[in-house]
C-alpha cells in the first residue's frame, strides 16, 4: 500500500510482517490520504486500520507452501492460518488448489459501515465469486446467494441444518467451492471446524486399512424434498472417498446416508457402520481439526473436494437484527480439477432440481 504524506510524495507503507501495529499506525496518522486500488479514501477510520493490521500480523498472509495437503492441527499451528487479501486472486487460487484447501480472506467488507449493509455485502461477495469462478444455484429456487442464519422460528421444517442453531457435524457441501462471509457472529458459540479429508483417510489407513474400500464403495444418499417435510427419495450410491485428477475427492453427509437406509427399510451393514464410525471419529479428532470463529467482514473459502467443515451449536441474540448471519456462495471454476466420474454431479449439484 502507498500513502501520500504531507509533502505530497507517495511513499510505500511498510509491508514487512514483523512491522508492529504502532509503527503502521504512525504511518497512517501522518498520511493525508490513502490510495487503495487507485481510489482515494481520505483519512482511514480506525476500524479499517484495525482490519489492515490484522491482515499483516506475523504468519497470517499466505502460507508460503508450509501447509501440506493432508494437514493436521499441528501443521496449522506451526504455519498459521492461511490468509489473503481479497484482491490476491492468484494467492487464493493457489492456496485452494495446492495448499491447505481453505483460506481466510480479508478486505471484502473492510469497515463496519459496509458490514452493516447486507445488500452491499451481497453485491461485493457475488462480484468476488464471479472473479474467482462461476456462481452456482443452491436450491430449487435457483438462489445464488443464501443467508446462513437461524430461521427455526420461521421455517415450517428444517431439512437443511444451516437454518437452525444446532451443531453441524463434519460434512461436505455439494459444490466444488463454498464461500462464507461473516456479517455477525452469534452471542456465543458457532465456531467453525475444518478437517482435511486426506488426513482422515491417512488415519483410517493407519488404524484399519480394510475400512477404506468400504468408504470408496460408498452409500446411497437420501435426497430431501425442499417443500414437503419428510418427503424425498433415495439417490445414487456416492463414494465417500475417491482419488481424481486433482487428488482426493470427498463427499460426506452422514445424516442423509442414515436417512436413505431408514427410507429403504434396509439397515446399513455392520462393516458400513464401522467405516462411518471411524470416519466420524477422525473427522472430529481435535488433533486433526482446526477451529476458528469468523469475525465480521471475514470470508472463509473451502475447496470442498478436500476439506470438510463443521459448526458448533450456538446461542443467539433474541433480537433478530443481532442474530448470527453469514452469506454463502456455491462456486465452480475452470481452475478446479475434474472430479472422479462418481462425483461428477458436484459440478452443478442442483441440476436435477432446476
Amino acid at each position: 500500500m502507498r500513502v501520500k504524506a504531507g509533502d505530497g510524495n507517495l511513499r510505500q507503507l511498510p509491508s514487512n510482517q514483523t512491522v508492529t501495529v504502532a509503527t503502521r499506525m504512525c504511518w497512517l496518522v501522518i498520511s493525508a490520504c490513502v490510495s487503495v486500488t487507485g481510489k482515494s479514501l481520505g483519512i482511514i477510520p480506525f476500524s479499517y486500520l484495525r482490519d489492515l493490521t490484522s491482515m499483516t500480523t506475523p504468519q497470517q498472509i499466505g502460507n508460503n507452501g508450509q501447509i501440506p495437503a493432508n494437514w493436521t492441527q499441528k501443521d496449522i499451528q506451526n504455519s498459521g492460518l492461511p490468509r489473503y487479501a481479497a484482491d490476491d486472486l492468484d494467492g487464493i487460487v493457489s492456496e485452494l488448489s495446492n495448499g491447505a484447501g481453505f483460506t481466510l480472506v480479508q478486505g471484502l467488507a473492510p469497515t463496519p459501515e459496509v458490514i452493516s449493509d447486507v445488500e452491499e455485502c451481497g453485491i461485493r461477495l457475488q462480484k468476488f465469486g464471479q472473479d474467482l469462478g462461476r456462481l452456482l444455484p443452491q436450491n430449487s429456487e435457483q438462489e445464488q446467494l443464501v443467508e446462513i442464519s437461524d430461521f427455526s422460528d420461521e421455517d415450517e421444517f428444517d431439512d437443511r441444518g444451516y437454518r437452525s442453531p444446532g451443531e453441524l457435524t463434519p460434512h461436505t457441501d455439494p459444490p466444488p467451492i463454498i464461500a462464507l462471509l461473516c456479517l455477525r457472529p452469534a452471542h456465543s458459540g458457532g465456531a467453525n471446524r475444518l478437517v482435511s479429508a486426506g488426513s482422515i483417510r491417512d488415519a483410517i489407513r493407519d488404524e484399519d486399512p480394510t475400512l477404506v474400500p468400504v468408504l470408496e464403495a460408498g452409500f446411497p444418499y437420501f435426497m430431501p424434498d425442499e417443500k414437503k417435510q419428510g418427503d424425498g427419495h433415495i439417490g445414487d450410491v456416492i463414494p465417500t472417498l475417491l482419488d481424481g485428477p486433482g487428488g482426493i475427492s470427498c463427499v460426506y453427509y452422514r445424516p442423509f446416508i442414515e436417512r436413505a437406509a431408514e427410507f429403504s427399510g434396509i439397515p446399513l451393514p455392520a462393516r458400513s457402520v464401522a467405516a462411518l464410525d471411524m470416519f466420524d471419529r477422525f473427522a472430529n479428532d481435535a488433533e486433526l481439526q482446526v477451529q476458528y470463529t469468523l469475525e465480521p467482514g471475514e470470508l472463509l473459502i473451502l475447496n470442498n473436494y478436500r476439506v470438510l467443515h463443521a459448526r458448533d451449536d450456538y446461542v443467539d441474540w433474541p433480537e433478530k437484527h443481532k442474530r448470527r448471519s453469514l452469506l454463502r456462495l456455491w462456486l465452480d471454476a475452470d481452475w478446479m480439477p475434474e472430479p472422479p466420474p462418481a462425483h461428477a454431479g458436484r459440478r452443478n449439484p442442483m441440476a436435477d432440481l432446476l
